[in-house]
């Protein structure tokens, strides 16, 4: 085995290690996110998009009943916010 390279278990080790990092990142963005959402609707602002000011199609708040955005603006906050 060349000194460039590492082992295959190693390699895996490290996969699953990111992984790991990348799923926690996203379930506390989740948590985030409903916790956000929950404030909003305690003001009164569920079902409004705090990016415009219109509503929040009913099918979206169906699917995700979290979303502080309506489609378009949340497309337009996701592609602001691209890491």
């Amino acid at each position: 085995m060349s000194k460039g390279f590492r082992n295959a278990d190693a390699t895996q080790e490290l996969s699953e290690q990111m992984t790991t990092e990348t799923i926690k990142e996203i379930l506390e963005a989740d948590r985030e996110q409903a916790s956000h959402a929950a404030e909003v609707r305690a003001h009164g602002g569920y079902g409004i998009c705090e990016g415009c000011g219109g509503s929040i199609g009913q099918e979206r708040l169906e699917a995700i009943p979290n979303a502080t955005r309506c489609v378009r603006c949340q497309a337009d906050w996701e592609q602001a916010n691209r890491l």
